[in-house]
């Protein structure tokens, strides 16, 4: 970050642009940066003021791309974290472009989107622990359960409640979960929900989504900690199983709307559609608290492959694609 380099851009000299910033800085009576020998680092307000400027420049492209594509059909643009745009949002696209034909949604599959000022998206599904987010409007979607789950081969005989039956198993962790989240904490977050003191978390393989961690488990390399959302089939299906039970996630996942977008109709559309595809049910996570966690009727502890939707409750609310 310097002034040369917005001189370059804006093709003025690097004294008038530093002259506009002294200009700004006292019409708002403050320092909007921290001048350092070599250095320029932004102050809080500056901050705030880098955010909105970015959000109606954004507002502005926006406008014009929607103007480019004519009255008759309104784009709103989505940005969501890969796993869940991918398991639970894509497969609903269909039914919510039937429920409103006349508003496509371009759907971005990203990160960290709410790190990218340079984003130019409407509404974004954030996957965290914290319910507000500066700069943004936030509604919650959501809640979210973390369950262990491996490939049904893996270890049969498997007790979680016993510290020992975790010696020499591998656990897949996914080291980005959140925005600033500690490689370890969900691991960290469910063995301490369970009871287990196993002293430093054994990091045997780590991957930066939780979905390519889903997949090493399910091939056989692991244990995953999964969210709900994202293995609810599988589970169904067999492909993976339990060992342990499910307990509520930190994280949640909210809707964050830019500030200069959270009265736009056609978002708030979007919104109400997706808080339509959520309803408050009892959870897996609610449902095994206890130490007694049963997969299906054995005894506690073992291990036994759900292959069915009877016996897998899900704690994570979807309703399927085209049954509204």
């Amino acid at each position: 970050m310097s002034f040369s380099k917005a001189a370059q851009e804006l093709c003025v000299t690097t004294g008038a642009v530093s002259q506009q910033i002294r200009k700004l800085e006292t019409e708002l009576g403050g320092a909007l940066f921290i001048r350092q020998a070599r250095s320029l680092e932004l102050t809080e307000s500056g901050e705030i003021l880098l955010t909105a400027t970015h959000q109606s420049l954004n507002a502005l492209s926006i406008a014009v791309e929607n103007l480019k594509h004519g009255a008759k059909e309104r784009i709103v643009r989505l940005t969501a974290i890969p796993s869940f745009a991918f398991h639970w949002l894509i497969p609903r696209l269909a039914e919510f472009h039937r429920h409103s034909p006349e508003l496509r949604v371009e759907v971005r599959a990203v990160a960290a989107a709410l790190e990218r000022l340079d984003s130019d998206f409407d509404l974004a599904i954030d996957y965290s622990p914290d319910k507000n987010s500066l700069g943004f409007d936030s509604r919650l979607l959501c809640t979210e359960a973390l369950i262990p789950v491996m490939a049904p081969g893996y270890r049969e005989d498997f007790d979680w409640q016993d510290v020992t039956s975790w010696q020499g198993v591998a656990l897949l962790h996914d080291t980005e979960a959140w925005q600033g989240a500690d490689r370890h904490v969900e691991w960290q977050y469910w063995l301490r929900a369970q009871g287990l003191d196993m002293g430093k978390v054994a990091e045997n393989y780590a991957f930066n989504r939780v979905d390519m961690a889903v997949e090493a488990a399910a091939a056989g390399l692991g244990i995953a900690l999964a969210r709900e959302s994202i293995v609810e089939e599988a589970l169904n299906s067999g492909r993976l199983v339990a060992p342990g039970p499910a307990v509520p996630s930190p994280a949640s996942y909210w809707l964050r709307v830019p500030e200069l977008h959270k009265q736009d109709k056609d978002v708030q559309q979007l919104i109400e559609w997706l808080l339509s595809q959520t309803q408050p049910v009892q959870t897996l996570a609610a449902q095994t608290q206890s130490a007694s966690f049963k997969p299906s009727s054995i005894g506690a502890g073992k291990v036994q492959s759900i292959d069915s939707a009877s016996s897998y409750q899900p704690g994570f609310v979807a309703k399927s694609a085209g049954m509204m």
